[in-house]
């Protein structure tokens, strides 16, 4: 095998708290849905979302109420999709995270490199969430929600894509991700996993969580883009926090 084919070519990112804070309006949007089609009222309150599907938060929520079948899962999430526009309009707390435009851009000058996605959101909201930051372009492929409840079998999926895309059955992938659970369905999928600390866990959380690099942010893309490159090209094994790479002020 060639120092290329031992490259990483496929660079799968997760959506919430990795690209952006989408200032709470999945949250809301859920929770008008909730209302809407159950008259459940701030059905959301105490339900973490970190890491989760759609799909699995809306039958967290049903499941307690005798109301998780497949039939009512698809109509509150119908509702969701409908209420997200005007949610993440009016959201004063969106923003794109520090780094990921230079991220993206960095890998999309890089021949032979494919940004995707790896997202709990259905294809829907993660358009919908993306499309204010015009994010969405930069991801010619995805694995989403809508594609599987289990984040580990979305994430097979985007790679499936975006193999598919690059017409190599053999490319190697990264998953890019705020939580445990990321890095999780990352092994669980079969691969690699780089935790960023740019939502509600720290570095060291996803260190515990098997980690196989950790940033604190993705700032600086070609520091870090050439240090994975060289450290699991060679297969390395154990966790690491890349050192210099410090948090804006």
């Amino acid at each position: 095998m060639t120092d290329i084919e031992l490259k990483i070519r496929i660079f799968l990112f997760d959506l919430d708290g990795t690209l952006i804070n989408s200032g709470w309006s999945g949250v809301r949007a859920l929770q008008r849905a909730f209302w809407e089609v159950f008259e459940i009222e701030d059905g959301m309150h105490k339900i973490r979302c970190d890491g989760k599907t759609d799909r699995a938060i809306v039958r967290e929520v049903l499941s307690g109420r005798q109301l998780d079948s497949e039939a009512n899962i698809d109509r509150l999430l119908e509702s969701y999709i409908s209420h997200l526009p005007a949610a993440v309009t009016a959201a004063d707390g969106y923003r794109v995270i520090p780094g990921v435009f230079d991220t993206l851009e960095y890998l999309g000058s890089l021949p032979g490199m494919l940004c995707g996605l790896a997202t709990g959101n259905v294809i829907a909201g993660a358009k919908t969430k993306l499309a204010r930051a015009d994010l969405f372009k930069y991801f010619p492929v995805g694995g989403f929600g809508s594609d599987a409840e289990d984040r580990a079998e979305l994430v097979k999926k985007a790679v499936e894509r975006a193999r598919e895309y690059l017409s190599d059955a053999r490319a190697r992938a990264v998953i890019i991700g705020d939580t445990p659970l990321d890095i999780l369905a990352a092994h669980s999928a079969g691969h690699k996993a780089i935790g960023v600390a740019t939502g509600n866990f720290d570095t060291q959380a996803l260190e515990e969580a098997g980690g196989d690099m950790v940033l604190v942010t993705l700032a600086n893309p070609k520091k870090w883009i050439t240090v994975m490159q060289e450290r699991f090209s060679k297969t390395l094994v154990g966790g690491f926090v890349l050192p210099g790479l410090e948090k804006p002020d």
